[in-house]
């Protein structure tokens, strides 16, 4: 049986040198045949801001020769960030996985290597791997241009067609998904739905990230679905030795002919390195899955109607309004106060607007809020 070690998401824009993760982690990563880590924003030092709705996150560049010093094999790229600094940053980034022999896939500079599925034989054991992201800024989507840098889409009918067909190639597919609501501890329904149905089409594996806390796990029909491993190492905080991203990595165990095996990893971050978590002091997995039995749909329910209430709608009146407003009279009189600060200034309501439209974690939370208040109406 050979194992293959998958963590969560790393960003690192405060190195300062050493290791990021201690002796005890870095043993475990560097014990598995293959290890895996969600590479969530391009190296610094090249490219411009993009626009963009949310943030704009690189890292330091040296922070990926120190995981594979740590034993990391590949980075996944398909992901929110990745088109943060446009395509010069894409290219670095693939450029310093290249110099340093490191595996990346789920983005490139066109098209076709921005989908293009990666095979590893490992020790006779044959693994396909996809990554791909939901729709965001850097979306590789139906409107993509053929020599168009970006990321692969999760939701584009090219992965089902690639796990099909690395079913009949590998022993094994794995699917690496970043989608989802942040902050949440259950994974969307229409999410979920859709790692069942790549389970249905072969995928004997599906990996969630994005939601940046961990997330329960499931057996279906012979396949496993972790919905999201939160953060392994993610130091973008004014503070980031005060978080301890409390979250688990799998050790998956894979023999021809066998299910998948998996062991959790419990870890969480003391003075800004990643540690394996005491058994008195670590993620309730066993919580997280529970969540996703008896009760889930009101869960789903509550937690659809709490971003649309809180994040969605306001959004959606700020974008087409002329003048600053979120559909509520407190909050329009905090807009005013807010635009004439200038703490609006870097506001662009096209790019919200379009940015709402264009993701199905928002579209779907928002269709399901709206379809419960109708019925109360």
């Amino acid at each position: 049986m050979i194992e293959m070690f998958v963590c969560g998401d790393v960003v690192n824009r405060q190195y300062s040198g050493g290791p990021v993760c201690d002796d005890a982690m870095s043993a475990t990563i560097a014990g598995c045949d293959y290890a895996v880590c969600n590479f969530e924003a391009p190296v610094r030092g090249v490219g411009r801001e993009q626009p963009k709705d949310g943030p704009h996150i690189n890292q330091q560049a040296e922070i990926m020769s120190v995981l594979k010093e740590h034993g990391f094999d590949m980075m996944l790229l398909a992901n929110n960030h990745i088109m943060d600094f446009g395509d010069e940053a894409l290219e670095a980034t693939l450029r310093e996985g290249e110099r340093l022999d490191v595996d990346m896939i789920g983005a490139g500079m066109n098209v076709e290597q921005a989908y293009m599925p990666l095979i590893r034989d490992i020790q006779g054991v044959r693994i396909g791997m996809i990554n791909a992201c939901e729709a965001q800024f850097g979306v590789l989507d139906h409107n993509a241009d053929a020599d168009q840098a970006g990321y692969a889409w999760l939701n584009h009918p090219a992965i089902d067609r690639m796990v099909i067909e690395l079913k009949r190639e590998c022993d094994f597919v794995i699917v690496f998904a970043h989608a989802g609501l942040e902050y949440y501890d259950i994974p969307q329904k229409e999410w979920r739905l859709r790692y069942q149905h790549l389970c249905d089409l072969g995928a004997d594996v599906v990996v969630g990230a994005h939601p940046h806390v961990p997330q329960g796990h499931e057996a279906y029909h012979g396949a496993l679905i972790f919905y999201s491993l939160g953060n392994f190492y993610f130091s973008n905080r004014p503070n980031p030795a005060a978080k301890k991203n409390y979250s688990y990595a799998v050790k998956l165990g894979f023999e021809k002919g066998a299910p998948v095996r998996f062991t959790p990893v419990f870890h969480h971050t003391e003075n800004d390195v990643v540690c394996l978590s005491p058994e008195n002091d670590r993620t309730d997995l066993a919580r997280l899955d529970s969540l996703l039995q008896e009760g889930y749909q009101q869960r789903y329910d509550e937690m659809s109607t709490a971003i649309y209430q809180k994040y969605i709608q306001p959004n959606q009146i700020r974008s087409l309004m002329g003048v600053p407003c979120d559909g509520t009279l407190k909050g329009s009189l905090k807009e005013v106060a807010a635009t004439l600060l200038g703490k609006r200034s870097h506001l662009n309501k096209p790019v919200l607007g379009m940015h709402l439209m264009k993701n199905e974690t928002y579209y779907y939370a928002a269709r399901r809020a709206t379809e419960l208040k109708a019925k109360r109406s």
